[in-house]
């Protein structure tokens, strides 16, 4: 596997100045950005559940709130 390989890497929701974002571990800018935090905790698991991943749910402060495991 590359390093730069980033398939099983979590997808996280964290706080962004525009909303919530959705961002794959290690990325430098989110994949989308939403308004509503629920919409990013969907795309967030949706993605998570493609990729076999998990999908990582912050507070706004930072911490992790809540986190959903789909790999094998």
């Amino acid at each position: 596997m590359k390093l730069a390989d980033t398939s099983n890497q979590a997808e996280h929701v964290v706080s962004h100045e525009d909303g919530w974002a959705v961002k794959a571990e290690g990325a430098e800018q989110p994949t989308k950005v939403y308004d509503n935090k629920q919409d990013a905790i969907n795309r967030a698991k949706e993605i998570a559940q493609n990729k076999g991943t998990s999908a990582v749910i912050h507070t706004k402060e930072g911490s992790i709130q809540n986190q959903y495991n789909y790999s094998d």
